[in-house]
């Protein structure tokens, strides 16, 4: 590409290095946040951001064919990885082949990128093209607005708007902030990968908050015995290896605040006589065989909550968007419910979207495990992932004991 003076070549390379300074540019921004994810997804961004800006400074140092080729053959790499990572997933990390959703820094980054690709090869398939005269009046304020329009751009992935998109799509998508639950009453706010909870779920956050109620004598007494019930139940499973071979499948993962949920159906609840033996869940803290038995889950299939535990302190939830696939151990929950997933994404990945599940409540009754947030409290904030924190996958879940 010649670089003589008033020629197309000549103001092309700096518009061609503006587009590559942009892209790293943003590839610099949001490389440390994906370190949070998973080492190669911050290496991978790093070494592309230099890629970037190196070629950047070549292309006007030295803009030969072979370079323009490399530039062509590097961003379109790029523009691959990133429409694979928005389709299917990635195969690496914790989230792998699970579909990311497209942010505003990452969509300006592979607008450059195709910019550079696309001006590269028309160079490289018309060479006549960079020896055709342009008039300086027109190419320098032409090319000066495209860079300085670039150069705002790709700024904008450093203010706090488009770096916590960028943060929550990727890196902070797998932190689920329960911290909040263990300071406050109000344990069923809570965010996920940057959003609030939406849906069914947010209509039953003010019930689940309510602080619980006096009991007469003889409420106290039958939730007493229900109770009993119940944690006898749960002791007669102690480890996952015992619910396992019992029938029980693991429902998602473990997550922090509510554990590992392995299901029965045959504890499913209708409208009639409630019985705390047959809850639909035991609650584990982990997923391995021998993980602890921790609570139960129970759930309702009717129009309302159940009837449940005596008293009325045992606020039953519910959760919209459920997106479940049937998997080798049980089943898989690829995003997090409560959430924008629609029936196109779980079907990306072979799920089936539950619009609105039944009503549930967990019930904390295994001595050691009692919930400081009381005994029917949607999260428990002493349930962490195995490094005591709680910070998780996109889809929610993180490793337990």
């Amino acid at each position: 590409m010649t670089t003589n003076e008033r020629t197309v070549g000549r103001y092309l390379r700096w518009l061609l290095a503006a587009l590559s300074l942009g892209a790293g540019v943003i590839h610099f921004a949001v490389s440390g946040e994906h370190y949070e994810l998973s080492w190669a997804h911050g290496t991978f961004f790093a070494v592309v951001a230099w890629l970037q800006l190196s070629w950047a400074v070549a292309v006007v140092v030295r803009p030969t064919r072979w370079l323009l080729a490399a530039g062509a053959l590097l961003n379109a790499g790029i523009l691959g990885v990133w429409t694979v990572s928005r389709v299917w997933g990635v195969p690496v990390g914790p989230d792998a082949w699970t579909p990311e959703s497209i942010g505003w820094p990452d969509a300006l980054s592979s607008v450059c990128e195709l910019g550079i690709v696309a001006l590269a090869l028309a160079v490289l398939a018309r060479p006549e093209v960079a020896q055709r005269t342009m008039r300086p009046a027109i190419a320098v304020p032409a090319v000066g607005i495209a860079g300085l329009g670039v150069a705002v751009i790709s700024s904008l992935a450093f203010t706090p708007a488009l770096a916590s998109s960028s943060h929550d799509d990727h890196a902070a998508a797998g932190k689920e902030t329960r911290s909040a639950a263990a300071s406050s009453h109000e344990h069923g706010v809570t965010t996920l990968n940057g959003q609030a909870v939406k849906g069914v779920k947010a209509e039953d956050v003010k019930e689940e908050s309510q602080p619980n109620q006096p009991l007469d004598a003889t409420t106290r007494a039958t939730l007493k015995t229900q109770l009993s019930e119940a944690r006898d139940f749960a002791l007669r499973y102690p480890t996952v290896a015992d619910a396992t071979a019992a029938g029980y499948r693991l429902a998602g993962g473990f997550a922090p605040g509510s554990g590992a949920h392995y299901i029965t159906y045959g504890g499913l609840t209708g409208q009639g006589t409630f019985d705390p033996t047959k809850p639909i869940s035991l609650i584990y803290d982990g997923a391995s065989p021998t993980s602890q038995v921790i609570g139960l889950m129970y759930y309702g299939m009717g129009q309302g909550a159940p009837e449940g535990f005596a008293g009325p302190n045992d606020h039953w939830h519910r959760h919209s968007n459920v997106c479940l696939k049937n998997g080798p151990s049980g089943l898989d929950v690829p995003f997090p419910a409560d959430q924008d997933v629609t029936a196109a994404q779980c079907a990306s990945v072979q799920g089936n979207l539950l619009k609105t599940t039944g009503y549930m409540v967990h019930a904390w009754v295994v001595p050691s495990w009692e919930s400081p947030l009381g005994v029917f409290s949607h999260d428990n904030p002493d349930v962490r992932c195995a490094d005591g924190t709680f910070n998780t996958n996109k889809a929610g879940f993180c490793a337990g004991t």
